[in-house]
């Protein structure tokens, strides 16, 4: 190791480990804090500096230091507890099994007739309890198709409410088409409603009979137009 440098190394650890001391007495003073410094040499020689005692300091900083990490000291969990847990688990679940295997009607010839009474009284009232929720998840289901017939059938009401609204105003445009104009002499006017052509007469009987317009109109003289010969005599 070169001398030089050792000499330069020690110089300045000297001078920074004074202005270290330096400040934390200052620090102590000024902010009335509670300082401790611990500074240990590269040849191993100890410095140390505090406000108080270097030992209440100590004891403060560990006092703190467990309250800020409690867990840190909680002693660690046996392991042979955990076995025992583990152990303690795992019979609950080979009960639970076998209980299951039971309910389904295996394993059964260990079982006292108390027993198997036992287990059928169980097996009846969960029966019991499906059976009921079966029902009333059925009766919601019942429900709900009445209403939607309900539905269906309030809207057919209306439908042929409507239907029959436009049929009876469609036989009334119909039925003022197809009409003719009747009268005497006098004035007087009649209508006569004319037949559809849906209802003509049948073919047998079509030649015999002259076909009728849809707009025919007689016009009959009174009486007292007509004269005989022996009265222009």
């Amino acid at each position: 190791m070169n001398p030089h440098s050792s000499s330069s190394d020690h110089i300045t650890f000297a001078k920074r480990r004074n202005s270290l001391m330096k400040k934390a007495k200052d620090l102590s003073q000024l902010c009335d804090a509670e300082v401790g410094i611990i500074i240990f040499s590269c040849t191993g020689q100890l410095y140390e500096y505090s406000s108080s005692s270097m030992d209440s300091v100590i004891e403060r900083y560990n006092n703190l230091k467990r309250e800020a990490q409690p867990e840190l000291d909680q002693p660690t969990v046996d392991a042979k507890v955990l076995e025992e847990e583990i152990a303690n688990l795992n019979r609950q679940l080979q009960g639970l099994q076998e209980y299951h295997r039971q309910l389904m009607g295996e394993d059964l010839s260990g079982l006292s007739v108390k027993d198997i009474q036992n287990l059928e009284n169980q097996l009846e009232m969960s029966l019991s309890t499906i059976r009921l929720q079966k029902e009333q998840i059925m009766m919601d289901q019942i429900n709900e198709l009445h209403r939607k017939r309900n539905l269906v059938h309030q809207e057919n009401i209306e439908l042929q409410e409507k239907c029959q609204i436009h049929r009876e105003g469609s036989s009334s445009s119909e039925a003022n088409r197809f009409h003719v104009s009747y009268g005497i002499n006098t004035g007087d006017d009649t209508d006569i409603p004319i037949p559809s052509p849906s209802r003509r007469p049948s073919r047998r009987n079509r030649s015999a009979t002259p076909p009728v317009t849809t707009e025919l109109a007689l016009r009959l003289s009174r009486p007292s137009d007509f004269t005989t010969l022996d009265d222009n005599e």
